[in-house]
């Protein structure tokens, strides 16, 4: 089977990982690098302002694009991970001219079309509801999601995130790459937002290592309590925190509660000892107090990892549970998943 495989490619993003699993599985995977080809469309492309400000023409260009980019390379199956770029007629297009199956895995939560922090940008457009409908099927990571989607027209199915195991295995940091110090006990990697500077800010006990975009605006709030990493971590370089760490945070964006998200699988899986803010659907996955520690308040975070912190043999013992559940929640499995729903 010829798959094209249409989004932002790189180490642990979610299209490089359902192209590897394809591949595993024997299919022919092609790649269509939307973000390179969205900087390519004009010169001003790389220019944050005129970006935003011609993006109406930039879209339309890559949407001519990809279809040329279908028609040329004759795939069996278009999955596309977001692809905030395409429009009704190309989705549309796609499926009835071209006669393909045309999905979308859709990580991020389809109706907060306008931000909740008035300080973060969103890609999303208004009439993002009825491109949806356009697709064969609309796969995402949120049980209720899919409820409300399918509610709203759409061809919606679950299917959770996953970790990617050539990214996210066990590995040990000797030290902190950028303080020259031994690995942070504590780490926390994902960037800032309201509810995550209110939760971190509760830990007193305990120093924690952060990366991510935009912590330098809680530098003050924190007063020097924590420690705040100016390079970004992505990929392996978060499964070397978490697996050197002795706890690993995992505060859940209000947008993905009550469900999970990509750390949920990817911490565990580097052997980290995953804390995180409790919701059932996690619980599920990882039990509590067996393979994963939750919070239902930030004011216990200092006792939970304080708890871990003292016993090495919990910590262990909680990390090889983790790993033996992560190991069966690879991206291997739910391409599968994804192929058998299609076929069937």
């Amino acid at each position: 089977m010829r798959i094209l495989l249409i989004g932002p490619f790189g180490e642990g993003l979610l299209a490089e990982s359902y192209a590897r699993a394809f591949g595993q599985l024997g299919h022919e995977v092609i790649r269509f690098d939307s973000d390179q080809a969205y900087f390519e469309a004009a010169w001003y492309a790389r220019n944050r302002w005129t970006r935003r400000l011609l993006r109406p023409v930039l879209w339309n260009r890559l949407n001519r694009r990809t279809v040329e980019v279908v028609r040329s390379r004759r795939p069996d199956l278009v999955w596309i991970g977001k692809g905030p770029y395409l429009h009704t007629e190309t989705v549309h297009c796609l499926r009835s001219e071209e006669g393909l199956p045309v999905v979308n895995y859709y990580p991020d939560n389809p109706y907060c079309g306008v931000p909740l922090d008035p300080r973060k940008t969103s890609a999303q457009r208004r009439d993002l509801i009825p491109v949806l409908r356009e697709y064969t099927r609309v796969y995402t990571w949120d049980k209720q999601l899919v409820k409300r989607l399918e509610s709203d027209g759409v061809h919606a199915a679950y299917v959770p995130f996953a970790a990617d195991a050539t990214v996210y295995r066990p590995m040990r940091a000797e030290r902190c790459t950028e303080c020259r110090s031994a690995p942070h006990a504590v780490v926390f990697v994902g960037q800032h937002d309201a509810k995550r500077q209110r939760d971190l800010g509760m830990i007193r006990a305990h120093q924690v290592g952060l990366w991510g975009a935009r912590w330098r605006r809680a530098a003050r709030r924190f007063n020097g309590r924590h420690v705040i990493h100016a390079a970004p971590a992505f990929g392996s370089a978060c499964a070397l925190l978490y697996g050197a760490a002795e706890v690993s945070l995992n505060v859940v964006n209000d947008l993905n509660m009550p469900g999970h998200n990509m750390r949920t699988f990817e911490i565990p899986a580097s052997g980290g000892v995953m804390v995180s803010t409790y919701t059932a659907e996690q619980a599920e996955f990882f039990p509590e107090g067996e393979a994963a520690w939750y919070y239902r308040h930030p004011a216990d975070l200092d006792d939970i990892i304080g708890r871990l912190r003292r016993d090495k043999v919990l910590r262990e013992r909680t990390r090889d549970a983790a790993l033996r559940i992560a190991r069966e929640h690879d991206y291997r499995q739910r391409a599968e998943a994804i192929l058998a729903d299609i076929a069937a």
